[in-house]
């Protein structure tokens, strides 16, 4: 496990428990006394968490918004969103204007993206998250849909936002969504992202679709499209075969797993 998934599963244990002691997170993360304290010293010095007596507990400004932060969303299926993430850099074009959605599987894409320096690429997002991991590579080129600031969800929202996406031109676009439902919709449960991936299907660049092995047969509140509509699903290997087989039966789209 690496350090940062760690410490995601830190806080996730924070979350449920409220109060650990120091001991008893080393032996549930399988590590040393020593590496979990290291872990514990970055958590408190971001304000996340306060050492008590013996052990650790969630910061107190920190417990009303905890459930939404996006630390917790990325480390929920971390490893799928990892190789899905690895996957879907085979697919990435130099010299293009390219769309980032605002989701946390995105978002570990983005991450191994930077890292790869396509910097002749114009990137476009609405995520906070991005644009703050973008400010790691001085090289790269982002644009900010502008927008709404909706922390809960790391997202910019609004009208704003749809009325910049309609007047950029995208040459291909990356983005994930809450389910994919039996009829191969696929849905979210945000209505900002709604209308905002509304628009880039509108727009019809090459779409592709960074979505876990947990989310397909899975219905969201809000169609967004078809996945027809897309020009392939990325997943990660645990997407069973009946799955698998159910897809390439039903609709006419390319699926990486």
């Amino acid at each position: 496990m690496i350090p940062e998934e760690r410490r995601k599963n830190i806080l996730i244990k924070l979350k449920e428990k409220e109060i650990y002691k120091i001991d008893d997170l080393a032996r549930e993360l399988n590590v040393s006394k020593i590496t979990i304290l290291r872990d514990i010293q970055l958590l408190k010095t971001q304000g996340l968490i306060n050492r008590i007596h013996g052990g650790v507990k969630i910061a107190e400004n920190n417990k009303s918004s905890f459930e939404s932060r996006f630390s917790v969303r990325i480390s929920n299926n971390f490893e799928k969103k990892a190789e899905i993430a690895k996957k879907a850099l085979n697919f990435v074009r130099d010299g293009s204007s390219i769309f980032l959605d605002s989701s946390s599987t995105v978002f570990v894409f983005a991450q191994e993206l930077f890292k790869q320096q396509y910097f002749e690429q114009n990137i476009i997002t609405n995520s906070p998250a991005i644009i703050a991991e973008a400010l790691k590579y001085p090289g790269l080129n982002l644009i900010s849909t502008g927008g709404e600031l909706k922390q809960d969800f790391n997202i910019f929202g609004g009208s704003w936002v749809i009325e910049f996406l309609d007047k950029i031109n995208i040459d291909y676009a990356f983005i994930s969504a809450a389910g994919i439902s039996s009829e191969g919709k696929i849905t979210t449960n945000n209505k900002d992202l709604a209308g905002i991936l509304a628009m880039i299907f509108k727009k019809k660049p090459e779409i592709n679709l960074l979505i876990d092995s947990t989310k397909f047969f899975k219905k969201g509140l809000l169609n967004i499209a078809s996945i027809n509509d897309c020009k392939r699903i990325i997943t990660d290997s645990s997407i069973s075969k009946t799955a698998i087989k159910n897809i390439k039966e039903l609709f006419h789209i390319e699926i990486i797993y």
